[in-house]
């Protein structure tokens, strides 16, 4: 009997010890420590082969570095060796989330929540952080665990401010701030609380007030790395270079200079600060200590290309958006097995495209649309590359797979119509600005372009197919024509010229009357033009002549 009551307090003391360990691995997590938790995660693993909390966490720690088939290693193994434990089911339901399993996720959150010994709190935390974090997202789901994982332990000011993330996903500033002040004033020295109170503001536009939260967090709580890194994007976006790099050598002086920690640097500083210069060489030093860390490549194309956006003199930045197109060609080349985003491929895309390298941008632009079938306006990009490029019929041929898909706009209209004017096809030009005038009936330009178009379809037959273009387009401009810049005037002198003609010499009998008003208006906008008022007088001596 003694040795059971003994063993009975092992456990109880084995446990609280290891749930000790769980809650400082969710700190170093949170403070961005990824190597100290990784580290701990090891050791809890090793004191106890069959907690599958640290084979989960150990997973985390590969997750948080985007290494998914890593943390899927460990959550797998942690389903093995530690079958009746939660959490390990809720890793592998993540990752399933990932892939577009849904139901497969489901179902190991399900098996996560059967194997619940007491309170299923924790376990709807970490179901809600999955749906919250996952590649695939889905934050009405993440809302629903988590307000659970509330509910069922009100004296946790953790699931507040969990909670709290998903209402800031969601778009419900106010609500997430009630989370987060409740869960500060349970846990008033939890410094990660009082920075995502901070984030809400800056989320609201309230920058001012995020900043000072910020000033006031570091000073408090000189170790919370991560206040330094959100502290550090709003010095840099408002150009205050002097006082953001002591901040961020304070970061990295509390994550580590390991390269782990350098990469997810490197990360930061593209992804988060979009400080581009810097990125670009943290990246380039990981590179060199270590020439295995393919990801970077990743990263050098986002900031080169960037870097070369924002630069005004063509040539250089043409250099620059060369390195962003070499980054993108050796990520794809060294990282096959990683996990690939819809930005990778756009960002080789538009680097191919800034260098001219059209159909290499194309396929990109299509695998992003693979990925992510919802990205309509990528077939704008692709239209519009092709367009810049005088490629009119691949234009066409992009913005005619967008209607097909999605419901036409009048700009698509508008390039397939310009693009087949230039291909001299103007049938199909006149079908584009047809929907072009029923989309915008009162864009004047349109009307004038498919007076244009008719104008050259009408050849030998002299049917004046274009009059009726004419005439609606002087109906939509004449009454603002005094304000009118020069381009609409001139418009407006070749749809005057036009109608003159038309009674002038298009009919029979001639109506110069009609035919004198519009040579008059032209000789209004351009007194100075000498055939103009060379054809008044000859309208008005026919017209003498006729009586």
């Amino acid at each position: 009997m003694k040795k059971l009551v003994l063993w009975s307090v092992f456990i109880l003391v084995s446990q609280g010890v290891f749930a000790q360990t769980v809650a400082e691995i969710q700190k170093m997590m949170s403070d961005e420590n990824i190597s100290g938790a990784r580290k701990m995660a090891r050791e809890l693993i090793k004191k106890d082969p069959t907690n599958g909390d640290g084979y989960y966490y150990l997973g985390e720690t590969f997750y948080f570095d985007e290494a998914q088939d890593s943390a899927a290693f460990w959550y797998n193994k942690g389903l093995a060796l530690a079958p009746d434990s939660p959490a390990p089911h809720v890793g592998v339901g993540k990752i399933s989330l990932d892939k577009g399993l849904s139901q497969d996720a489901e179902k190991s959150f399900g098996r996560a929540l059967r194997f619940v010994k007491k309170k299923p709190a924790e376990t709807y935390a970490l179901i809600g952080s999955s749906y919250l974090s996952s590649q695939k997202a889905n934050i009405d789901k993440a809302l629903e665990n988590f307000t659970l994982a509330r509910d069922n332990d009100t004296k946790n000011p953790r699931y507040f401010m969990l909670l709290g993330d998903a209402l800031v996903a969601a778009d419900k500033i106010g609500e997430a701030q009630t989370n987060y002040t409740f869960a500060s004033e349970k846990d008033k020295e939890n410094p990660e609380i009082l920075m995502k109170i901070a984030r809400t503001y800056l989320k609201s536009g309230i920058n001012d007030v995020a900043q000072k939260n910020l000033e006031e967090i570091v000073a408090k709580f000189p170790n919370y790395s991560p206040a330094y890194k959100d502290l550090y994007e709003i010095y840099f976006s408002n150009r205050l270079y002097t006082k953001g790099t002591p901040l961020l050598s304070k970061y990295v002086e509390l994550v580590g200079t390991d390269i782990d920690a350098r990469s997810r640097l490197v990360r930061f500083l593209t992804y988060n600060a979009k400080d581009y210069e810097r990125a670009v060489k943290e990246a380039l030093t990981v590179l060199q200590q270590d020439p295995a860390r393919g990801e970077m490549y990743r990263w050098l194309a986002w900031a080169y290309y960037e870097k070369g956006a924002a630069m005004t003199n063509k040539e250089e930045a043409k250099t620059i958006f060369q390195e962003s197109l070499n980054s993108s060609k050796l990520f794809f080349e060294k990282e096959t097995a990683r996990k690939k985003y819809t930005s990778d491929y756009e960002y080789y895309a538009k680097a191919a495209a800034r260098l001219e390298e059209m159909d290499v941008a194309a396929a990109n632009y299509m695998k992003v649309l693979e990925l992510d079938s919802a990205r309509t306006e990528v077939y704008d990009l692709i239209g519009k590359m092709y367009y810049n490029a005088k490629d009119y019929q691949k234009a066409v041929d992009a913005y005619t797979i967008k209607i097909q898909k999605v419901e036409p706009t009048n700009q698509d209209y508008f390039y397939i119509g310009n693009a087949y004017m230039v291909l001299k096809n103007y049938a199909l030009a006149d079908s584009a600005y047809r929907k072009v005038n029923e989309l915008n009936p009162t864009y004047a330009a349109g009307w004038y372009t498919r007076a244009r178009i008719n104008t050259a379809l009408d050849t030998s037959e002299k049917k004046s197919m274009a009059k009726p273009f004419y005439e609606k387009f002087l109906e939509l401009t004449e009454p603002t024509l005094a304000q009118a810049d020069q381009r609409v005037k001139t418009n407006v002198i070749s749809a005057y010229a036009y109608l003159g003609e038309y009674y002038a010499l298009m009919i029979d009998p001639a109506d110069y009357p009609k035919a004198l008003s519009f040579f008059e208006k032209i000789a209004v906008l351009d007194p100075a033009n000498a055939s103009v008022q060379e054809t008044i007088t000859n309208i008005k001596k026919a017209m003498e002549g006729k009586n």
